[in-house]
């Protein structure tokens, strides 16, 4: 499905810088009833942090970037990710998220009941091989025995899968599904269904009108222009599937003038190997 739909169209809230603009403190009470659907509870109180940056206690830690991290009713911790292409390694990546939110509670000193409920939600628009037999647009991961399945160990982390590629489907088993309602607006707000969605959806009527706000910033349309840009390129590497591909597309990179540390970790090549093709 084209993440884009021509230049008076309203811009694609999935992309990341979409995405982040929209659901942020510029817009709390957006974000709010995006996080009540999402969690399936009522909201009280929302704190979002901006510093999305997880927190790195060694030096050869990795870093990594969240795209909505919230603290909410002062007793959970949720991070939204949105990934659009599986780089590999995906299920790594999320735990890895997950347990790092969850860890980087503790101070020294602390008890450890003060921990909140770490819940991370990973909205993809791909298919993992894991899960490619289920139909459901979501899937819920908690620690559980395997041989009684039904005692889960704690409630203190749990993941989230939800693949906007069976959205539509969801959505039309059931049209008062407001989470397949969301996620058909995150996937393309210039659809059809969205239209039809809004009449009844009034927070998202609401996301359409500032979407339709940030479209009209030349910058933002910029921004999105580069995203889509940088994910088609991951998308090359991804097909080509070996080093000799990434070479190619770092060389090609490279002569458009990128960024070296930005090739890098695109294409998944030290900077020092990268930095021989230049010189």
């Amino acid at each position: 499905m084209p993440m884009t739909n021509g230049k008076n169209n309203l811009l694609i809230p999935k992309i990341d810088v979409v995405f982040q603009s929209l659901f942020s403190k510029n817009n709390p009470e957006i974000t709010k009833a995006f996080a009540e659907v999402l969690l399936e509870e009522k909201i009280e109180s929302i704190k979002i942090n901006e510093d999305k940056e997880l927190i790195r206690n060694r030096p050869n830690d990795k870093l990594g970037i969240l795209d909505l991290e919230l603290e909410i009713n002062n007793k959970e911790k949720v991070d939204v990710e949105v990934q659009l292409l599986n780089k590999g390694n995906f299920i790594e990546r999320i735990l890895y998220y997950a347990t790092r939110l969850y860890s980087d509670q503790f101070k020294r000193g602390e008890p450890y009941e003060n921990v909140k409920r770490t819940v991370l939600i990973a909205i993809i628009d791909f298919e993992i091989e894991e899960l490619k037999d289920i139909d459901e647009m979501e899937t819920k991961w908690k620690l559980i025995e395997t041989k009684n399945r039904e005692k889960i160990l704690t409630e203190l982390i749990e993941i989230n899968i939800i693949n906007l590629r069976k959205a539509l489907k969801e959505y039309e088993k059931d049209k008062k599904n407001k989470k397949a309602q969301w996620m058909l607006f995150l996937d393309n707000p210039n659809s059809k269904e969205v239209k039809e969605i809004m009449k009844e959806n009034k927070e998202i009527e609401k996301c359409v009108i500032t979407v339709k706000e940030l479209s009209e910033d030349e910058k933002m349309e910029r921004l999105q222009f580069l995203r889509e840009k940088a994910i088609r390129d991951e998308h090359s590497i991804e097909l080509y599937g070996y080093k000799k591909g990434k070479l190619e597309i770092a060389k090609k990179l490279i002569k458009e003038g990128k960024d070296i540390s930005y090739i890098s970790e695109l294409v998944g090549i030290e900077e020092n190997e990268l930095k021989k093709l230049i010189d």
